[in-house]
């Protein structure tokens, strides 16, 4: 029989619960078999696979354990996503979103890669994908709702899961073969604004220094439609009116795209000393070369945009920061991606050759480029050309982007461009978290005011300081001895300077596998992906 996933104790259920079965009842048409067949066949595919490529016996085992906690992972979040939508419309038939084999295909897929993350299967996610032929631009709609779907994930599954929809958004979702690029193509070449998608409670304001939180960054919430690519109503109202739909799926995805990206800039000026009104021009230049050059993501990573428009802009501005000290402090940032500065797609060739015309007005129409068959862009006729990014840059983006970025020049005799709208900063709650029932330690935010040097022994600050301190309160909880006094466990950046956008949370970096530092590395990951 199944066990019960560690984070859910109780009496396992293998199958569907009896309100669930009640559910499927009082559709127009009963999904129960149609599930079990599905679920059926996916979970042999999943075996299959293994017993084919595993290379022992226990992995082979691990492979069913996952399954078997796959099936119950699956029941429940889907109970709780049929109750939500059966509320939500107020209708009892839900027959269109248990139908949907898209919608559920990814579903089971999400379950087994809580499962596969939890038992330490070895299963590398895009190969998962790979192997139900699932996009990654459907399968991240589906990681939003399991996260909402109050089944008690556990932290570190939740985190896992963060990150995963962090990697489809910055890369997986931009590949050539994507379905991403129907939509670009269907919305005039163009991805969405950010005024257009970012509702004005969520722009940052520049007259204001406060920011205030927002529950639902990087995205609003999210329905399960009868269609992935059709999301139900969301909590926006964009500025713009020729603002898009806000039921569709590029709609979020750009939403998501925005906010993410408005974290990491803030990050990265943050570290280079970058002023808030050179930081709103770099945001400029990145939007203008996602919607108006979707084209430079093909295949590549919405981080390698990034620093190109932080580069261009300092430049342009007289600031010249040194692309390598760009990079240097990129690959410094908690959870970077340090091949995103060594590999980058240079070969563009197929889409020079295939121009996509647009309907609109003529603006831009020469410039719009989008992979004309994603099916077979970059498969195998002709060798793709890879270098690093300040190659890329001076190869490709450059060419795209130069004309754009000269306005923002004093010398430019024209202009300047109007500032494009900011997301607001992702704000942790400032209040302190206990990390162990047993133990009075807590972390919470570094305040100058509060702080006195009377417990600086007590304390460990990240980035500051060293390793000893922690292995001290690790020893406190291994020896058994009672903390008579709090250990309060802050977030202090030696660069922080009055009116910054606040303290940086960076990983830490001690070898000690303690219980205390696993926990705080989730809530200092957790900080990181913007999730309390």
């Amino acid at each position: 029989m199944a066990t019960e996933p560690q984070t859910n104790p109780g009496k396992p259920r293998p199958g569907p619960s009896d309100r669930l079965i009640t559910m499927f009842r009082a559709c127009s048409r009963d999904p129960t078999e149609a599930i079990k067949t599905r679920l059926k066949h996916m979970l042999h595919t999943f075996l299959q696979h293994h017993r084919e490529n595993a290379g022992n016996e226990k992995t082979k085992e691990v492979a069913a354990k996952c399954c078997c906690e796959a099936v119950i992972w699956y029941y429940r979040i889907l109970e709780n996503l049929v109750s939500e939508e059966r509320t939500r419309l107020g209708i009892s038939d839900v027959s269109g979103i248990l139908e949907n084999d898209l919608v559920q295909r990814c579903l089971v897929a999400c379950c087994l890669e809580i499962t596969i993350f939890s038992n330490h299967l070895p299963c590398d996610f895009p190969l998962l994908l790979q192997m139900y032929k699932l996009a990654p631009y459907h399968f991240w709609r589906v990681i939003e709702l399991v996260l909402r779907a109050q089944v008690k994930l556990s932290h570190t599954v939740a985190s896992h899961l963060a990150q995963l929809e962090e990697k489809i958004l910055e890369s997986l979702a931009w590949t050539s073969t994507s379905p991403l690029w129907e939509e670009v193509r269907a919305n005039e070449g163009h991805l969405h604004t950010c005024q257009q998608v970012i509702p004005p409670t969520q722009i940052e304001d520049p007259k204001k220094t406060e920011m205030q939180s927002d529950g639902n960054q990087p995205g609003a919430g999210v329905s399960v439609g009868a269609d992935l690519s059709a999301s139900t109503e969301q909590q926006c109202s964009p500025s713009s009116a020729n603002s898009p739909q806000r039921h569709s799926s590029l709609h979020l995805f750009a939403r998501k795209v925005y906010s993410l990206m408005g974290q990491r800039l803030r990050e990265l000026c943050s570290t280079l000393n970058i002023s808030a009104e050179l930081r709103l021009k770099i945001w400029t230049c990145f939007e203008y070369s996602l919607v108006h050059f979707s084209c430079l993501m093909v295949d590549r990573h919405l981080d390698q945009l990034l620093m190109c428009a932080i580069y261009i802009i300092a430049k342009i501005t007289k600031m010249e920061i040194p692309f390598k000290h760009i990079m240097k402090c990129y690959k410094s940032q908690p959870l970077a991606n340090k091949s995103v500065c060594k590999s980058v797609l240079i070969s563009d060739r197929d889409m020079d050759d295939s121009p996509f015309e647009n309907n609109n007005n003529g603006e831009h129409s020469d410039s719009i480029l989008t992979p004309s068959t994603p099916s077979t862009h970059y498969a195998g006729a002709c060798q793709e050309e890879r270098g690093n990014l300040i190659y890329f840059y001076n190869q490709v983006y450059i060419a795209k982007l130069q004309h754009f970025a000269k306005e923002f020049s004093a010398t430019s005799g024209v202009d300047t461009p109007p500032l494009s709208p900011y997301p607001r900063q992702w704000k942790t709650p400032p209040c302190r978290q206990r990390l162990f029932s047993s133990h009075s330690i807590y972390i919470s935010p570094y305040n100058r005011e509060t702080s006195s040097p009377r417990t600086a022994g007590l304390c460990y600050y990240f980035s500051s300081s060293p390793p000893e301190r922690l292995q001290e309160i690790n020893n406190m909880i291994k020896t058994g001895r009672s903390v008579n006094r709090r250990c309060r466990v802050a977030s202090l950046d030696k660069k922080e300077e009055p009116g910054d956008d606040g303290p940086s949370v960076k990983r830490l970096r001690v070898n000690d596998q303690s219980a205390l530092e696993r926990r705080l590395r989730n809530v200092v990951n957790d900080r990181v992906t913007g999730r309390n």
